[in-house]
């Protein structure tokens, strides 16, 4: 592993949460670099499992979730209203993309209209789900005060949309999405689709989380999870470097071998799995190699143009995401659950 911070030194014996192996596994110093703080945090990765975990949960999380942090950003998910007409003619292109029905609706829509830019960027991941219908029920599970999600599905043409998050300030309803602030537990609905876009590896208890998300799915349901995944490429190259590091926000960086563990503990069964890292696995973790938090002044999130980072890197920052995710070695992963019977 080619990182700017090595292992430490083994101290002492450790249980993996996921897989209960008691072992002395490997441990990791990390720095936090988002703020840029660089306060350290120790993690270590399961001999066993590979699952690469904080050493200690901090009992003071909220202090690492600053107002700043960007899912608390409150944005409305309203957009301009269109006329009736034309909202059909979209959602009879969306649905020949999603189901498969309707193709001579679908071929008279386009006649006066381009399918909603949604349906292409979420259609193949609905596909997926095995999404069949705009009356299916989702709900998005820790997608902080707004879900680009949701919305998206909205602009679609679903309306069946609810979101919670228990450290959201209080309860948002808005163009007919609804975001609790709660834990999952405490919902008694059901769902066809549940999706945890980048909350779980936030989760302190997973096999509890994928528990309940078992608990709430509908017979035949579907849950999607993306999550950083430490069996890829990016991880081998920057180590504790890598920027879905996050510490200590990230609890669990899973590998292939512990999420589809987890899972199946919680009753779950993997039947697809995809990977969507883009060129920021790569600059942001080089952006960390180089001393640059990710919100400050001079990195290319805050600042492009200031950015010292040239075309060419940039260009082989998106080509090495693009072969990691065809290698299925990508730093991003989405896995695609479905209750054991």
């Amino acid at each position: 592993m080619n990182s700017s911070v090595a292992a430490i030194e083994t101290r002492a014996l450790f249980r993996c949460r996921i897989c209960d192996f008691v072992a002395e596994h490997t441990e990791y110093r990390v720095k936090e670099m988002m703020f840029g703080s660089r306060e350290e945090f120790d993690y270590f990765q399961c001999q066993n499992c590979q699952c690469l975990q904080i050493t200690e949960i901090p009992s003071d999380l909220s202090r690492h979730y600053p107002s700043s942090y960007y899912s608390f950003n409150f944005q409305k998910f309203h957009e301009p209203a269109k006329p009736l007409i034309r909202k059909r003619l979209e959602m009879w292109c969306s649905r020949q993309m999603i189901f498969d029905r309707g193709h001579k609706q679908s071929r008279f829509a386009r006649l006066f209209v381009t399918p909603p830019d949604s349906t292409k960027k979420i259609g193949p991941l609905l596909q997926a789900c095995r999404v069949n219908s705009f009356q299916n029920s989702f709900l998005d599970v820790g997608c902080g005060s707004s879900s680009w999600w949701l919305s998206d599905l909205k602009s679609i043409g679903f309306s069946n949309l609810k979101g919670v998050d228990p450290f959201i300030d209080r309860d948002i309803e808005a163009d007919g999405i609804e975001i609790k602030k709660m834990q999952l537990g405490e919902m008694s609905e059901r769902f066809d689709i549940i999706t945890l876009h980048h909350s779980l590896e936030h989760t302190p208890d997973q096999l509890s989380t994928l528990h309940q998300i078992r608990e709430h799915l509908n017979p035949g349901g579907c849950c999607l999870i993306r999550i950083p995944v430490v069996s890829s490429d990016v991880w081998d190259q920057y180590g504790t470097d890598w920027v879905e590091l996050d510490a200590p926000r990230h609890l669990f960086l899973h590998s292939m071998e512990s999420i589809k563990l987890v899972a199946e503990r919680a009753g779950l069964r993997l039947f697809h799995k995809s990977w969507d890292s883009t060129e920021f696995e790569f600059w942001g973790s080089e952006q960390y190699r180089r001393g640059i938090p990710l919100m400050s002044d001079d990195s290319f999130f805050i600042a492009p143009k200031r950015s010292s980072f040239t075309y060419r890197e940039m260009a082989s920052f998106r080509e090495q995401a693009e072969n990691a995710n065809h290698k299925g070695r990508g730093g991003r992963g989405l896995f695609f659950f479905e209750s054991v019977d």
